[in-house]
């Protein structure tokens, strides 16, 4: 008959290191040990950097959903008019963002009460934007397939020129003039600045 191979059993030796060693003898508990120090190692990460995540926010980031806080305020200005349509996706980005979505949406188009068209259909444009497209609606402005398609697009917009330092309302009246204002009055720039910077403070509180 066949004799069974004993089975080797490991023996820690004084040259071994003692983590090598242990991770040998105990792996199920040395990989356990090394998972609780990466989690701690992330949690102390997130509680240096500032950044105030619970349960509600992490699925709102995951799940890509509105900020509730911010759908309540934006949903209070645009109550009544076309642009709350716009409300969810306006509520998805960053306050700023947002602030500057309904200061320039209220300037440019009334907040949906003027708005291009394409054969008669809702372009969503609610800012005057120009950006190039396949359809483009009336007045040279681009048509939108839908209300989220049309924040996404102007809020990465926005977010370009607030990380050029376009971050104020008198600096942002690039949205109005393009390069230069030296085209525009001096009366006109300035109701601009005046009517976005009111409701751009508003959402900021």
């Amino acid at each position: 008959m066949m004799k069974k191979k004993k089975r080797k059993t490991f023996v820690c030796n004084v040259k071994d290191k003692i983590i090598m060693c242990y991770a040998h003898k105990h792996p199920l508990l040395f990989f356990a040990v090394l998972f609780n120090i990466f989690v701690f190692g992330i949690l102390f990460f997130i509680h240096s950097m500032n950044v105030k995540l619970d349960i509600v926010n992490a699925r709102r980031i995951l799940f890509n959903q509105p900020n509730p806080t911010i759908l309540s305020d934006v949903n209070e200005i645009l109550d009544g008019y076309p642009m709350q349509e716009a409300a969810p996706y306006i509520a998805m980005q960053n306050r700023e963002v947002a602030a500057f979505l309904v200061a320039i949406g209220k300037k440019e188009s009334g907040w949906g009460k003027h708005t291009p068209k394409l054969n008669g259909q809702e372009c969503y444009n609610y800012w005057g934007y120009r950006g190039k497209r396949e359809k483009m609606g009336s007045g040279g402005h681009t048509c939108f397939d839908s209300p989220r398609d049309a924040v996404n697009t102007v809020s990465r917009r926005i977010k370009s020129l607030i990380k050029k330092g376009y971050d104020t309302p008198e600096k942002i009246v690039v949205w109005k003039c393009g390069y230069s204002c030296a085209g525009h009055s001096s009366a006109s720039v300035n109701k601009w600045i005046q009517d976005v910077d009111l409701y751009y403070q508003q959402m900021m509180k």
